[in-house]
């Protein structure tokens, strides 16, 4: 790299959002829910239900409830999986306890957190670079996020989250849009938390029905593109840049080079704040293709990993 490259790159803030490739499902890190007198491994039981405010969803056993609702410190901690160390903290208030399609979720809100994936001088450069940067921005955006929760959203994706098409079909209405604010809560219970100003919030709660296509790393290009379909009521699936074929149970558009496609069946949902929080029963479970798959994760954490000889693949 020669000097005025490696001059640039050390006055740059570090890229917020990265996408990766990696083979699900993630092994890099570990999860854990830690609070007084109980810790837990919730790597494939956490998600987030609302940006704004930042707002966690777990799934609970009676067990974790009452120690939880009793906790005076509860926290998520983001573990290294090489080293075993923690690189990332998210503090988080009393949980709501919302009781729905057959399960007992844990919401909880981000009161704080802070991450270890660089030395405070960098840390704080960043944050002023995205503070100003947010000041520059011409335009209010009422769903855009205050820095702090920022901070607390990169921390968040420290642990890599899968992307998603999402296929939505009411018969009046259809779309294929990109979601990374999807996951499991249980073996067989998936969430997604879609934006309130979408307009395939009301798709989905007349269809009650998705399909969730997992996208290979290969096609990170056309699932961004897709990005620009949030803002629309319905698309021409003729019109989508990838042949298409239907799910098995619900016969939605899906891409037929998806990796895995998953047909949920919704059961329940709630607004929280900037988002509807949708939760549903698996109906379906295909696995397609075989490859790397398109993640996120924060730019702090592939920083980390380029200076631990590990770094993430992009693709």
């Amino acid at each position: 790299m020669s000097v005025p490259a490696a001059l640039k790159t050390a006055v740059s803030a570090t890229v917020q959002w990265l996408p990766i490739a990696l083979r699900p499902p993630q092994e890099v890190i570990q999860v854990r829910l830690v609070a007084s007198g109980i810790q837990v491994d919730v790597t494939v039981n956490n998600v987030v239900a609302a940006l704004k405010p930042l707002t966690v969803a777990i799934g609970m056993d009676a067990g974790m409830r009452s120690a939880l609702l009793g906790a005076s410190d509860t926290r998520l901690e983001f573990i290294d999986r090489d080293s075993g160390r923690p690189i990332g903290v998210l503090h988080l208030s009393p949980p709501e306890v919302w009781t729905t399609a057959g399960i007992e979720l844990g919401l909880f809100e981000v009161r704080g957190g802070g991450h270890y994936c660089a030395r405070w001088p960098r840390q704080a450069w960043d944050r002023l670079m995205y503070r100003r940067v947010a000041r520059k921005k011409t335009q209010p955006d009422s769903l855009a996020l205050a820095p702090r929760a920022v901070e607390h959203t990169l921390i968040f994706y420290l642990c890599p989250r899968p992307v998603f098409l999402v296929s939505v079909d009411d018969g009046r209405h259809s779309n294929i849009f990109p979601m990374d604010l999807v996951g499991p809560i249980t073996p067989d219970r998936f969430t997604l938390a879609l934006r309130n100003s979408s307009p395939s919030v009301d798709t989905i709660k007349a269809a009650r029905k998705v399909a969730l296509s997992s996208i290979a790393a290969a096609d990170c290009r056309i699932a961004y593109q897709l990005g620009a379909h949030h803002k629309r009521i319905t698309i021409d699936p003729d019109t989508l840049p990838f042949p298409i074929t239907a799910s098995k149970e619900f016969h939605l558009p899906t891409p037929v080079a998806a990796l895995r496609i998953r047909e949920v069946e919704i059961c329940d949902y709630r607004a929280l704040g900037s988002h509807t929080f949708f939760v549903g029963r698996i109906v379906s479970d295909q696995q397609k293709n075989n490859g790397p798959q398109l993640f996120h994760t924060c730019g702090v954490h592939q920083r980390y990993r380029v200076r631990t000889h590990r770094s993430f693949l992009l693709p």
